[in-house]
C-alpha cells in the first residue's frame, strides 16, 4: 500500500511538470508568433482614396511667386514665397476659411517653412535669413554670415524636435554647401563643403534611420557641364554621397518623409533606401512629372505633374486633378483634406492659386 502510495504521488508530479513544461513552450510559441507577426507585417495598409472635391483660391500678387506650405490642420496652413519685391507679401495664412496677409513688410525673401506647433514655426530664405513665428508674431531669428560666405540662401529646413531643428543651402557663386543646427537656444554651422552643389533639402524618418538625407543639385552650367543632381546620408557630421545623376526636366530628384519614412524620388521612380540600397516602390507611367511627392502612406501618394496631380493607391496611378499652363510649387496633406500652391503665368489676375481638395463624406 505505502509502495503504490508513492508511485501514484511520482507519477503525478511528472505529470504536473511535464503538463508545465509543455504550457511554457506554448506561451513562447504564441508570443514568438505574434512578435514576428508585428515586426515583419504590420496592420495592411489601405489604398487612399481618390475622391477630392476641388476648390481654388486665388492670391494676387504683383511680385511674389507662392512655392512652399505647412500646417497644422486644414483651418491652419501657411503658404510662403519670394519675388523681384513685395516683401508685404511672402507669408499667408489661410484660417480654414480665407487666405490672409498681416502686410508687415519683412526683409525676406522665402524658400522654405517648417513647424512643430501653431506657436513654432520656422522660414528660412535668401540673405542667410531665418525668422521664427511664436504665435503671435514673426520675429528674424537669424542673419548668418561669415567672412568667406556672406550671400547665402537656406532652402530647407526640417528637424526632429523644437531643440533639434537644421536648416540646409549653399552661398556665394561657387555654391558652397551649409548646414546650419538649432538646438533650442542658438543656430550654429555643423557642415561646409565646397564641391559646388546647392543643398536644397533635408529629411529623416525618425522612426526608419539615424541619418539625415540630403537633396543637393550642381549647377553646372557656369562651367559649362551638365547638372547633376545628388542624393547623400547626412550623419550629423558630414555628408556622403549615395546617388548622383544628370539633372534634367525628368530626372529631378525629391526628398519627402511620408509614414515616417523618407521617400526618394529619382527620374519616375519611387524608393526607400536602406542598408546601403535603394528599393524600388513604384514607377510613374506618366511622362510630365515634376519631382515634388506628398502622401499619407506607401499606397496613399500624391505626384505633381506639369498639367494636375496623379495619384498612386499601392496599385497604379491615376489623375486626380487637371490644369493646363500651371506651375505646380508645393503641397501639404492632412487625413482628409489636401492643399497644393501653383503659379499661373498666363493670367494676369490669377498668379498664385491654391488647389484645395476635400475627401467625399
Amino acid at each position: 500500500m505505502n509502495i503504490s502510495k508513492r508511485k501514484i504521488r511520482i507519477i503525478n508530479l511528472k505529470s504536473f511538470i511535464s503538463n508545465l513544461f509543455f504550457f511554457f513552450i506554448l506561451l513562447f510559441l504564441i508570443g514568438f508568433f505574434f512578435s514576428c507577426n508585428n515586426s515583419i507585417e504590420p496592420e495592411e495598409l489601405k489604398p487612399g482614396r481618390r475622391d477630392y472635391t476641388w476648390e481654388i483660391d486665388t492670391i494676387k500678387t504683383e511680385y511674389v511667386r507662392l512655392m512652399k506650405m505647412w500646417g497644422t490642420s486644414p483651418s491652419n496652413v501657411w503658404a510662403i514665397g519670394h519675388g523681384a519685391s513685395g516683401y508685404d507679401e511672402t507669408i499667408w495664412h489661410y484660417d480654414g476659411d480665407k487666405w490672409k496677409s498681416d502686410g508687415v513688410l519683412r526683409i525676406i525673401e522665402p524658400w522654405c517653412i517648417y513647424g512643430f506647433s501653431e506657436k513654432d514655426i520656422w522660414v528660412g530664405g535668401a540673405d542667410g535669413r531665418i525668422w521664427h513665428y511664436d504665435g503671435n508674431e514673426w520675429s528674424e531669428n537669424l542673419v548668418y554670415s561669415t567672412s568667406e560666405i556672406t550671400l547665402v540662401h537656406f532652402m530647407d529646413i526640417w528637424g526632429d524636435s523644437p531643440n533639434d531643428v537644421y536648416a540646409v543651402g549653399f552661398g556665394d557663386t561657387d555654391f558652397t554647401q551649409l548646414v546650419l543646427h538649432y538646438d533650442g537656444t542658438e543656430w550654429e554651422r555643423v557642415y561646409v563643403g565646397n564641391n559646388k552643389s546647392m543643398l536644397m533639402s533635408i529629411r529623416r524618418g525618425k522612426q526608419t534611420s539615424e541619418n539625415y538625407f540630403v537633396w543637393g543639385i550642381n549647377n553646372n552650367h557656369y562651367y559649362s557641364t551638365p547638372d547633376t543632381t545628388r542624393m547623400f546620408e547626412f550623419n550629423r557630421i558630414k555628408l556622403e554621397e549615395i546617388h548622383s545623376d544628370e539633372y534634367g526636366i525628368y530626372t529631378a530628384n525629391y526628398l519627402q518623409v511620408i509614414s515616417d519614412e523618407v521617400i526618394f524620388t529619382i527620374g519616375n521612380e519611387l524608393y526607400t533606401y536602406g542598408n546601403n540600397t535603394f528599393n524600388l516602390i513604384t514607377k510613374n507611367p506618366y511622362q510630365n512629372y515634376y519631382e515634388g511627392v506628398f502622401g499619407r502612406s506607401k499606397r496613399d501618394i500624391i505626384w505633381t505633374m506639369a498639367d494636375g496631380l496623379t495619384h498612386f493607391n499601392g496599385t497604379d496611378f491615376e489623375y486626380i486633378l487637371n490644369f493646363e499652363n500651371k506651375s505646380l510649387s508645393g503641397g501639404f496633406v492632412f487625413k482628409n483634406e489636401v492643399f497644393f500652391v501653383a503659379n499661373d503665368f498666363y493670367n494676369n489676375s490669377a498668379n498664385n492659386l491654391i488647389y484645395h481638395g476635400v475627401l467625399n463624406k
